[in-house]
């Protein structure tokens, strides 16, 4: 049984944790930029201190690197806004494609009805001719009546669609004051690092807790920024091979598709199996052989296939470790805290996070000697290789 203290304390965590939920979905327009600029600062702060080795200010290595990917991002962006523009205007026919060829599909598997005219004649009276008639009628309408109700329903999703893009296009300066602040915090956060690690630290008391602080600081400050620059890369690369892929099968607006591909593989599970379930209808609606309609699909499964078996565990090895569950619970709360630009950061805060967390740990409590831990770590790693979950 819990005591009353005990009872007033579990209660008012629970309170501050519902306000801090609240509070973070309020300020989605602060709150965003703010974690992604985190982690883009942990993520480039290598480059950043690579090229102050050279001389250069602090303030002006930190703004070529976040100026440079502004510069990228705004690129990307315009080169493929017409492919984007010309998908969204194509995406209520692909509807009807699909859902027309699922149909046939459907009718082509279901066994046909047994022709019974042969005794129908010779049961039936010669006045019954005006009846034939309208019985043949009668599946025409009842066909249009199901047309009318597939059309009506393909014509709500594309409405929904447009809604959706017209939201986008109402918080088109919103998106845009988060982007500048996103790109000064980046900024001050990359230029005034130091600084700002000295400051957390002085708030920690104790000289033992804060020297535990600062290990895990620089723990996670170099292997995690080095982690999500190799799944960055890893996840380019990806895109790239599926916009060459979808080149090469003559899907329509392949590098739109790799871009996409990049961004939903920072999803692991989810965004995958979104774009595959995307691009098999996408191919069913685009190609009439079924070999390759279904090739998009295979593609995207085969690719993602490789890069979660073989190319992420050998370029990223066994540093961080995730179980799939925290992974798969932390997309679904970042996707229902600040919708799908939540559940992009998801996964990489999670991993800072956790990594955070075990060094702090393992400052706090050493179980041996440094580099009799290390030696442990690196011996366990070469017995199993680690997986990138995704």
């Amino acid at each position: 049984m819990l005591d009353r203290g005990a009872l007033q304390t579990l209660l008012l965590g629970i309170v501050a944790g519902a306000v801090m939920l609240a509070a973070l979905n309020a300020s989605s327009l602060i709150a965003i930029p703010a974690v992604l600029a985190l982690l883009c600062a942990i993520a480039l702060a290598p480059t950043v201190r690579w090229l102050e080795r050279t001389g250069a200010p602090a303030s002006l290595c930190a703004g070529l690197v976040v100026g440079g990917l502004l510069v990228g991002v705004a690129f990307t962006a315009y080169s493929l806004a017409p492919s984007a523009e010309a998908l969204s205007d194509r995406a209520p026919q692909i509807l009807r494609d699909v859902e027309g060829r699922a149909r046939q599909i459907l009718s082509e598997l279901s066994p046909s009805p047994v022709d019974g005219s042969a005794t129908t004649p010779s049961t039936e009276p010669e006045n019954a001719l005006p009846t034939a008639e309208t019985a043949q009628q009668a599946p025409g309408k009842v066909d249009d009546a199901d047309d009318t109700a597939d059309d009506d329903a393909v014509d709500k999703l594309v409405e929904g669609g447009q809604n959706m893009l017209t939201d986008l296009a109402i918080s088109a300066p919103g998106v845009a004051l988060g982007a500048v602040f996103w790109a000064m915090l980046t900024f001050y956060m990359l230029r005034d690092r130091v600084m700002l690690a000295r400051w957390g630290m002085s708030m920690v008391p104790g000289s033992s807790a804060r020297r535990a602080v600062g290990r895990a600081m620089r723990d996670v400050r170099t292997d995690v920024a080095r982690y999500l620059l190799a799944i960055t890369a890893v996840n380019l690369g990806l895109g790239v091979c599926v916009a060459i892929a979808f080149q090469l099968l003559g899907v329509a607006n392949a590098p739109l598709w790799g871009v996409a591909a990049s961004l939903l593989n920072f999803m692991p599970f989810i965004g995958m199996a979104i774009l595959a379930l995307v691009t098999l209808g996408v191919g069913i609606a685009s190609f009439d052989d079924p070999i390759v309609a279904f090739a998009p699909f295979a593609v995207v499964v085969a690719l993602n296939t490789i890069e979660g078996h073989i190319v992420t565990p050998t370029v990223v090895g066994a540093r961080i470790r995730i179980a799939p569950i925290a992974v798969f619970v932390t997309i679904a709360f970042g996707a229902w805290l600040w919708g799908a630009a939540g559940a992009l950061v998801a996964t990489p805060a999670l991993i800072v996070v956790v990594a955070f967390v075990r060094r702090l740990n393992a400052a706090v409590h050493p179980s041996l000697p440094p580099r009799q831990q290390e030696g442990r770590e690196e011996r366990g790693q070469r017995g199993k290789r680690g997986q990138w979950p995704g």
